[in-house]
């Protein structure tokens, strides 16, 4: 998980005099860098994959959450390798078929 230690360093490293871009003979400069940007851009499938099926919509949820209960929910799924929307996701599932 990036946390907002590792984006201040980014955003200073970035926005330093430091930073050094790499500059050669198969480097893209101006004009030609941004039309292979957007080359690439265009050929890049958009957003995330679909949990519905392929090529249709995933509708989303937002939920607030005490400052607690996500942290618990931050460490299980660090622990567990997961993300916190796919525990989320597990829960909801399982107390649904519960419940009903």
């Amino acid at each position: 998980m990036t946390t907002k230690k590792d984006y201040t360093e980014a955003a200073a490293c970035a926005e330093g005099a430091d930073l050094e871009l790499p500059m050669g003979p198969g480097t893209l400069h101006g004009e030609a860098a941004a039309n292979f940007g957007r080359q690439v851009s265009a050929k890049a499938p958009g957003g995330r994959p679909s949990l519905t099926a392929p090529g249709e919509h995933s509708p989303r949820r937002q939920v607030r959450l005490p400052q607690d209960l996500s942290d618990t929910l931050d460490q299980r799924a660090l622990e567990e390798g997961r993300t916190a929307g796919a525990i989320m996701r597990e829960a909801i599932e399982l107390y649904l078929r519960q419940s009903a």
